[in-house]
């Protein structure tokens, strides 16, 4: 099984091995400034408490990427509980993360002249007393609320954590992936994935990669 714990241990593997460093934020410590990815992550319990992955390598002076990566390890749903079939791939959520940590690792083994970040909000959504719960209203790390309507959205609490700190220096590319949200697959189908960016530029390039790698029709 891989939980937010055995995530964690895949990014410090992989930062040992090129060079890079790794800290990381975990179970109440996070109440102090990244307090949605705690209220979705704590019913995992001490085994798999919630924590934000932060690795980076490079040179401080050079342009600053920043990856962000989903790493809900299993989606319940939370007190919103899923369907059993809809909850037997859940262990997939945490493809956000898998994507950024592989990319991370070829950034760095082809020693690219950039300043990388990559920032993984690892979490359980699972179900317990202490759960969140539907109404709850969270306080996100930029002071902006959310009121809680299903518990089975919350890769977008974590996210939205995990996102302001990116956010906080200022990169000059910032790329977030993510399992999110069901309402892609109903849009486009499971052939095509989704991609939303606010620079023309990067989207059409991130569009070029994808059909040169035969990533889509």
């Amino acid at each position: 099984d891989l939980g937010p714990a055995e995530l964690e241990a895949v990014a410090r593997d992989l930062a040992k091995a090129a060079g890079a460093s790794v800290r990381t934020v975990e179970g109440d410590a996070l109440l102090e400034g990244y307090p949605q990815i705690h209220a979705v992550g704590r019913a995992a319990g001490p085994k798999q408490q919630p924590r934000l992955i932060d690795l980076t390598w490079g040179s401080e002076d050079a342009p600053k990427v920043t990856l962000v990566g989903k790493g809900v390890c299993f989606d319940t749903g939370g007190l919103d509980i899923k369907p059993a079939a809809a909850m037997l791939t859940m262990k997939k959520d945490m493809g956000g993360a898998a994507h950024v940590l592989g990319l991370a690792a070829m950034v760095m083994d082809a020693q690219l002249p950039v300043r990388l970040r990559v920032l993984v909000p690892a979490v359980e959504n699972a179900i317990s007393g202490d759960a969140f719960r539907p109404g709850d209203v969270l306080v996100a790390r930029n002071g902006k609320t959310t009121e809680i309507g299903n518990t089975d959205a919350e890769g977008r609490l974590v996210l939205a954590d995990a996102l302001v700190e990116a956010c906080s220096e200022a990169p000059d590319l910032l790329v977030d992936c993510a399992t999110l949200t069901g309402a892609g697959r109903v849009a486009l189908g499971t052939d095509v994935p989704c991609l939303f960016a606010n620079d023309e530029g990067v989207a059409v390039a991130d569009v070029l990669v994808a059909e040169s790698a035969k990533e889509q029709d």
